[in-house]
């Protein structure tokens, strides 16, 4: 069995970005072809990594309904006993319009602008009576929940004939 080298020349990147579209980064598959050393791949993976670094995460399990996209940012924190989440409001969040609930498995965020809602899963169970939610100096607020205990209970299940 050939190669798919030895079937012939390569299509041009043109024709590559024709064919694909936007499914992969074109100004990298630009520089592939450049043998200028290997700055530019340390460049774009340090551009990809930037809102990161900035402390720019979104949490990936924040769902938003209504205008609610980036008038709060989510980093949910897992420790040994406690979960933490911090929320980071937009400047034209009205701080005495929002509500949180929470249960043992989200945070539901209200009161956003345009009737928005953000719901924020949690990565495990926490109890929902032990939580605190402090505005810190820098506009975040933090909310600390103790995580519940897994229930190591065992029971006996009978057989029914």
């Amino acid at each position: 069995m050939g190669s798919f080298f030895d079937d012939g020349p390569l299509p041009d990147w043109k024709d590559l970005q024709s064919w694909l579209k936007k499914e992969i980064p074109w100004n990298l598959a630009e520089n592939l072809g450049e043998s200028n050393g290997s700055n530019w791949i340390e460049q774009y993976v340090q551009n990809m990594l930037l809102p990161v670094k900035n402390g720019a995460r979104l949490h990936a399990n924040a769902i938003g309904k209504g205008g609610a996209g980036a008038e709060a940012l989510v980093d949910v924190k897992r420790n040994a006993k406690t979960l933490i989440v911090r929320v980071r409001f937009a400047p034209n969040v009205e701080m005495r319009h929002v509500q949180m609930h929470v249960t043992s498995e989200r945070l539901k965020i209200t009161g956003l602008p345009d009737g928005g809602r953000k719901i924020v899963r949690f990565p495990c169970l926490v109890l929902p009576r032990s939580g605190s939610a402090v505005m810190n100096d820098n506009g975040t607020v933090e909310i600390r929940l103790k995580r519940k205990p897994p229930d190591k209970s065992e029971y006996e299940l009978f057989i029914r004939q």
